[in-house]
């Protein structure tokens, strides 16, 4: 149950709103009051429980979501993780498109959450917020950027939370907190009234707590022949036959810069995944040393796209800019145009390279997503003497390249470390794959039960 008292899954409250255990005004009222009341640091603001309900019968009736406080939400211009006293009024506008479609499938939004300022951090450090609490273990860190959409699903305060993800900002998060972080390639879901920070890389993405709420939402967002597409009988029968009799995996455990380590524990529960898979299942290990490489032009694009939307800032025409989002934009007006637009030219041939080494014999590529497990708060502060720039390192070093060559992937848990924090495994797949990634996690999460056990009790 959730902290407000409901079912676990967004199938299980439907079951419960359609047979009359739960009324559909009560869970909503439930899940408004359980976010007003919680004490995580993930909210930037609270809504109050809609005066209209929605119509019974639509699939996310009853479902309360959250977003990242970078969503145009009905009435309120995005926060974008900005000082609330020192920014200037902005008008609300329109809804953004993917709120409008979560809106006509039922859902209402329950809160805008925080994040770092303006999308740009592989944590959740802002210094216009509190530290996010991690639900997990209080003094680990929670990933950023979409830092309190992770808080807000780990916590149970909401069924799922949309986030962006440019260089890891919903997989990162994810990972921290022990759920499922789904980045769709981009083009699946329309960027309109979403923030931007590097516009070539964003892309929306879906925070949940289990691969079969993902796909109910995901199922809403996009357009509806592309939801055919994903989930031909629809996503409630994906969900109950996306089981695969076998996977054809291709691994890559070892990062190829040296500065990066596998933690032995880490890995062999990596490998416990691989070899637990249904008979017939095949492991294709395989080599990455294009790594660097695409991610050091992910860097590329990052800085150069920050400075350009952020050139008003720069200039003093604009609030000023905290020292971590001020030095990605710096850099980026440093760096010659050529660069950017060679980095720019070079991306699809990049992932023609990486598809045929990578799955030209694989389904799925499976690598870790933190390399070292969760860290504590204390090591990825950047201002902390206790900073260690190595454990910062590896919240990202195994994302960028993905929002580089532009591939859908998903990062969920499967199991527990040695400190009780969650171990996650990340899946990259080709575009227009996004389905067969959310049918793996599903396979594993129902194969290995026990992965997703350690998410909090309510209180």
């Amino acid at each position: 149950m959730t902290p407000a008292g409901l079912p676990d899954g967004i199938a299980q409250l439907r079951a419960a709103l359609r047979s009359g255990e739960v009324g559909l005004r009560d869970a909503l009222s439930r899940q408004h009051a359980a976010f007003a009341a919680d004490t995580r640091h993930s909210a930037a603001a609270v809504f109050d429980t809609p005066a209209e309900l929605p119509d019974p019968a639509l699939p996310l009736a009853g479902v309360g979501l959250a977003h990242k406080d970078i969503f145009q939400l009905p009435g309120r211009a995005p926060g974008r993780g900005t000082d609330p006293a020192a920014a200037p009024a902005r008008p609300a506008g329109a809804a953004a498109t993917l709120i409008r479609r979560l809106a006509a499938a039922g859902s209402k939004p329950l809160a805008a959450l925080v994040m770092a300022e303006h999308a740009c951090g592989a944590t959740g450090e802002n210094p216009h917020y509190a530290l996010p609490v991690n639900p997990i273990d209080a003094q680990a860190a929670v990933g950023g950027s979409s830092s309190g959409s992770a808080v807000a699903v780990a916590a149970g305060l909401c069924y799922g939370s949309l986030g962006t993800d440019t260089a890891g900002s919903v997989r990162i998060p994810a990972a921290t907190c022990g759920v499922l972080g789904f980045k769709p390639a981009r083009g699946l879901l329309p960027a309109h009234g979403i923030a931007p920070l590097a516009p070539s890389l964003d892309t929306a993405g879906i925070l949940a707590r289990s691969a079969a709420d993902a796909a109910l939402i995901l199922e809403t967002l996009v357009a509806p022949a592309q939801a055919r597409r994903l989930f031909p009988q629809g996503a409630n029968a994906w969900a109950r036959e996306s089981a695969t009799a076998a996977w054809r995996i291709a691994t890559c455990w070892e990062h190829p810069n040296p500065a990066v380590s596998l933690d032995a524990g880490i890995g062999r529960a990596l490998q416990e995944v691989v070899d637990g898979l249904p008979p017939g299942s095949r492991q294709i290990p395989v080599t990455l040393e294009g790594l660097p490489v695409w991610s050091r032009l992910a860097d590329t694009l990052l800085h150069a796209e920050t400075a350009a939307t952020h050139q008003a800032a720069l200039r003093g025409e604009a609030p000023a800019l905290t020292p971590l989002t001020r030095g990605v934009a710096l850099a980026g007006a440093a760096l010659p145009a050529v660069w950017y637009l060679d980095a720019q030219r070079q991306r699809s041939a990049h992932a023609r390279q990486f598809i045929s080494q990578a799955l030209g014999r694989a389904d799925l590529l499976l690598t870790p997503a933190l390399p070292r497990g969760v860290p504590d708060w204390r090591q990825v502060l950047t201002g902390a003497g206790t900073f260690e720039p190595r454990r910062l390192l590896d919240l990202f070093c195994w994302m960028s390249f993905v929002n580089y060559l532009d591939l859908p992937a998903v990062v969920f848990p499967i199991g527990l470390d040695a400190r009780k924090r969650p171990i996650s495994v990340q899946a990259v797949a080709r575009p227009g794959q996004e389905a067969r990634l959310l049918a793996f996690a599903r396979h594993v999460e129902q194969a290995r039960p026990h992965a997703a056990s350690f998410l909090p009790s309510p209180p």
